[in-house]
């Protein structure tokens, strides 16, 4: 006898009990064999997201928000720490921009059952006019926490002069990576600003959430200028490069993306969130560039 850990152990066995070990070892062995080779064996591929462009199972009305006083003093604005600040709300002009979006999107068939709005003031408020002028519930109304909805971010051009979209956008014309100068004294100095692609991500993961939560809804999505022309871009597959001169968002603009229909062969199945429609003969998937 042995004793080890306060418990008394044999180390001699007879001929059964030998036997017995044996085959329980064996059996253990072979148990093993068989879990390794089921962790092992080739599984597919999982996607977490789903592919745009593809057809997609709710319509979206893409809005921007209303002139605020930050338009006014014509300033960038997109750092996260200034969202709730009420000095950049909405003008006069742009709540009546907001009524207008209302009923331009009753003219347009919209029969709304979800708003999602950024929480930057400029949109939420803006969301609010929205819900109200379509009558829609307090309960079906969302406010977007996650960042998915946020301005582009805009790095060391924060509360600089609008003016300088316009290199922006040309850098963005030459490589969808490019983004706008980071804030080096930053704890994080990448997070604070963005590229094409980086929208494009944000796009993948609004929609991928979005489609697997609804099915034949009308969806409002209240944002911002470069937010909005890449979800567009992406929704579509045009050319991530030309987003803002293909789908340019003025104050209070509405467009809707309606690619609820079935493709040109007619064969699909209703609950495949990947689908096989795809806008246009040259549409185009930027899932590789994630």
């Amino acid at each position: 006898m042995a004793v080890g850990n306060g418990r008394a152990t044999s180390r001699t066995h007879g001929r059964g009990g030998r036997e017995e070990w044996t085959a329980k070892v064996r059996r253990r062995t072979l148990l093993m064999g068989t879990a390794w080779s089921t962790c092992w064996r080739e599984q597919p591929r999982a996607e977490a997201f789903i592919a745009l462009p593809s057809r997609l199972h709710n319509r979206y009305f893409l809005v921007r928000h209303g002139e605020s006083q930050l338009e006014l003093e014509q300033m960038i604005l997109s750092d996260p720490s200034s969202k709730y600040d009420f000095n950049f709300s909405l003008t006069n002009r742009g709540r009546e921009q907001m009524r207008n979006a209302a009923f331009e999107i009753e003219r347009m068939g919209g029969s709304v059952s979800w708003i999602y709005t950024s929480n930057f003031q400029r949109a939420f408020q803006s969301a609010l006019i929205l819900r109200e002028e379509l009558g829609l519930l307090y309960s079906n109304f969302r406010t977007e926490f996650s960042g998915l909805l946020d301005p582009r971010k805009m790095g060391r051009l924060e509360r600089s002069k609008v003016d300088n979209w316009k290199t922006i956008w040309e850098e963005d014309q030459v490589d969808l990576h490019s983004a706008p100068p980071p804030v080096l004294s930053s704890l994080q100095p990448s997070a604070s600003t963005e590229s094409v692609i980086d929208l494009y991500r944000r796009a993948l993961e609004a929609f991928t959430r979005l489609e697997g939560s609804y099915y034949g809804q009308d969806i409002v999505l209240v944002s911002h200028q470069d937010t909005l022309s890449v979800f567009t871009a992406a929704l579509y597959g045009t050319d991530l490069r030309q987003h803002h001169v293909d789908y340019p968002y003025e104050l209070g603009q509405v467009k809707l993306v309606d690619l609820t229909k079935p493709p040109k062969n007619y064969e699909y199945d209703p609950r495949d969130l990947k689908g096989t429609y795809a806008p246009g003969d040259n549409a185009t998937s930027y899932l590789g560039l994630r």
